[in-house]
């Protein structure tokens, strides 16, 4: 009888734990952000900083505190290879997270900045485009 009561609570033991435990170590999610100006031409040497919903909400735009960066290469496109963490995705966010992507920029002597918010579940892949105007 005790062996079968052991059994029974291994077997329950094993059944319990979810294949959703782990999800996230498989799924691995990017961005691709390519800068343009206003005339379409790609811009390169521009550090693009990525932030969590979280860090967007309380700190704001502060490339001190960004959660991911990237520079635009000579295609003006910076990628963004993995933004998949159990911060950023977990089962309390459902495994979707917003990022805000901004670039920091000059343009005629005036310092600008320009702001793009994408919105991702677990293992996608998305691509935008920021105009730097």
């Amino acid at each position: 009888m005790k062996k079968l009561l052991l059994v029974l609570v291994t077997i329950s033991l094993l059944s319990s734990c979810s294949s959703d435990d782990n999800a996230s170590e498989n799924k691995i999610t990017t961005a691709a952000i390519t800068l343009t100006d206003s005339n379409g031409e790609a811009v390169s040497g521009i550090v693009i900083y990525a932030y969590n919903e979280t860090t967007w909400s309380v700190i704001g735009d502060d490339p001190q505190f960004a959660d991911f960066q990237a520079a635009s290469d000579n295609d003006g496109i910076a990628v963004f290879s993995n933004l998949t963490t159990v911060i950023n995705f977990s089962e309390l966010n459902n495994y979707s997270q917003t990022f805000r992507f901004s670039a920091h920029y000059s343009l005629n002597g005036t310092n600008k900045i320009k702001v793009k918010a994408i919105s991702f579940n677990l293992g996608d892949t998305k691509s935008d485009t920021i105009v730097l105007d």
